[in-house]
Protein backbone atom coordinates (compact mmCIF):
# COMPACT_ATOMS: atom_id res chain seq x y z
CA UNK A 1 0.00 0.00 0.00
CA UNK A 2 1.76 3.35 -0.72
CA UNK A 3 0.27 6.89 0.52
CA UNK A 4 2.09 10.64 -0.53
CA UNK A 5 1.94 12.97 2.87
CA UNK A 6 2.63 16.20 1.76
CA UNK A 7 5.39 18.21 3.63
CA UNK A 8 4.37 21.16 5.75
CA UNK A 9 8.45 22.65 5.46
CA UNK A 10 8.73 22.42 2.00
CA UNK A 11 9.48 25.86 1.59
CA UNK A 12 11.69 25.61 4.69
CA UNK A 13 15.13 25.34 5.67
CA UNK A 14 17.12 24.69 9.02
CA UNK A 15 20.90 25.50 9.55
CA UNK A 16 23.03 22.96 11.34
CA UNK A 17 26.26 24.18 12.07
CA UNK A 18 26.49 26.66 9.37
CA UNK A 19 25.03 24.30 6.67
CA UNK A 20 21.61 25.10 5.59
CA UNK A 21 19.20 21.71 5.09
CA UNK A 22 15.95 20.81 3.95
CA UNK A 23 13.17 20.30 6.38
CA UNK A 24 10.44 17.49 6.48
CA UNK A 25 7.30 17.24 8.98
CA UNK A 26 4.23 16.09 8.32
CA UNK A 27 2.68 17.90 11.62
CA UNK A 28 4.09 21.22 12.29
CA UNK A 29 3.97 24.13 9.41
CA UNK A 30 6.98 26.45 11.40
CA UNK A 31 10.19 24.05 13.18
CA UNK A 32 9.92 26.98 16.29
CA UNK A 33 6.15 24.96 16.87
CA UNK A 34 8.35 21.97 18.91
CA UNK A 35 11.81 22.19 20.68
CA UNK A 36 15.05 21.89 19.29
CA UNK A 37 15.92 18.23 20.48
CA UNK A 38 12.04 17.48 18.42
CA UNK A 39 14.07 17.20 15.31
CA UNK A 40 16.71 14.62 13.85
CA UNK A 41 19.57 15.13 11.08
CA UNK A 42 18.63 12.25 8.56
CA UNK A 43 20.18 11.00 5.83
CA UNK A 44 19.41 9.62 2.97
CA UNK A 45 22.13 8.02 0.40
CA UNK A 46 24.69 11.85 -0.05
CA UNK A 47 21.56 13.59 1.11
CA UNK A 48 21.20 15.14 4.31
CA UNK A 49 17.49 16.45 5.90
CA UNK A 50 16.12 17.83 9.20
CA UNK A 51 13.01 15.80 10.36
CA UNK A 52 10.96 15.94 12.96
CA UNK A 53 11.00 12.55 15.09
CA UNK A 54 7.14 11.68 14.59
CA UNK A 55 7.42 12.23 10.86
CA UNK A 56 10.55 10.50 11.23
CA UNK A 57 9.16 7.05 13.57
CA UNK A 58 6.55 7.20 10.52
CA UNK A 59 9.10 7.41 7.57
CA UNK A 60 10.51 4.46 9.50
CA UNK A 61 8.17 2.17 8.64
CA UNK A 62 8.48 3.07 4.88
CA UNK A 63 10.42 2.75 1.94
CA UNK A 64 10.09 6.40 1.06
CA UNK A 65 10.82 8.48 -1.73
CA UNK A 66 10.79 12.39 -2.01
CA UNK A 67 8.78 13.77 -4.35
CA UNK A 68 9.74 17.55 -5.38
CA UNK A 69 8.34 20.69 -8.02
CA UNK A 70 9.11 20.17 -11.86
CA UNK A 71 10.21 23.78 -11.22
CA UNK A 72 13.03 23.27 -9.41
CA UNK A 73 14.32 19.62 -11.62
CA UNK A 74 17.33 21.62 -11.94
CA UNK A 75 18.52 22.11 -8.61
CA UNK A 76 20.77 20.44 -6.95
CA UNK A 77 18.10 20.36 -3.59
CA UNK A 78 14.89 21.03 -4.66
CA UNK A 79 12.38 21.40 -2.01
CA UNK A 80 10.46 18.12 -1.09
CA UNK A 81 6.96 18.49 -1.24
CA UNK A 82 5.66 15.46 -0.45
CA UNK A 83 6.71 12.25 1.00
CA UNK A 84 5.47 8.76 -1.30
CA UNK A 85 5.59 5.93 1.22
CA UNK A 86 5.29 2.32 0.67
CA UNK A 87 4.90 0.27 3.71
CA UNK A 88 7.36 -2.25 4.17
CA UNK A 89 5.44 -4.97 5.58
CA UNK A 90 3.39 -4.70 2.32
CA UNK A 91 6.55 -5.02 0.04
CA UNK A 92 7.58 -8.21 2.17
CA UNK A 93 4.02 -9.76 1.47
CA UNK A 94 4.20 -9.23 -1.98
CA UNK A 95 7.79 -10.57 -2.33
CA UNK A 96 7.09 -13.64 -1.02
Amino acid sequence: MSRTIPNKLYNIRGQVEGRSYRMISFFHKHPSEISEDGWSLFEQAESKFIVDKLSLSIMAECQCEFLSREIDSESSEPAIVSVKMDILEALDSIKK
